[in-house]
């Protein structure tokens, strides 16, 4: 299996209550975050609970989708949401709060790594391991724009 290893920072002019209840409102992601095509939360309230299955489809800008399972394993409102990840990508998702300046920094760890054979054969060439990474940063970013407008509105 390939690891990645990926930290992204957003900082929002927004209460770190109101980021929280953006983020662990898992269901909601595909409406504003475009690469996210589908989330199912395993229970009826899509607020996310320990225990809490997020089924996820996601597609960036290349020609694949990602399926996998998000299980929370630890909330610590309103600083701390951590889950495991099984699938297509398997390994660890965290995002950490903290308020700061006026609003609220978010960082988020990605610790994980690919189950598809090709994705991973591909990743040892040096040119697509960087395309690979540059997926991921540019769903990051647009994750960010969308949930920045929305948050300082």
């Amino acid at each position: 299996m390939k690891k990645y290893f990926f930290v992204s920072d957003w900082f929002f002019l927004a209460p770190i209550e109101r980021v929280w209840s953006e983020l662990t409102d898992v269901e909601s992601w595909p409406r504003w975050w475009q690469e996210f095509k589908d989330v199912t939360v395993s229970e009826p309230d899509s607020k996310l609970k320990v225990g809490s299955v997020a089924d996820c489809e996601v597609k960036g800008g290349l020609p694949y989708t990602l399926r996998f399972s998000m299980s929370a394993t630890a909330l610590q409102p309103p600083s701390l949401i951590h889950f495991n990840i099984e699938g297509d990508l398997e390994g660890d998702y965290r995002w950490v709060l903290e308020s700061r300046s006026g609003g609220t920094a978010v960082t988020a760890y990605w610790d994980c790594g690919t189950q598809n054979p090709l994705m991973n054969s591909l990743a040892k060439l040096p040119l697509m391991k960087g395309v690979l990474e540059r997926n991921h940063d540019n769903l990051m970013v647009s994750g960010y724009r969308v949930l920045k407008s929305k948050l300082e509105v």
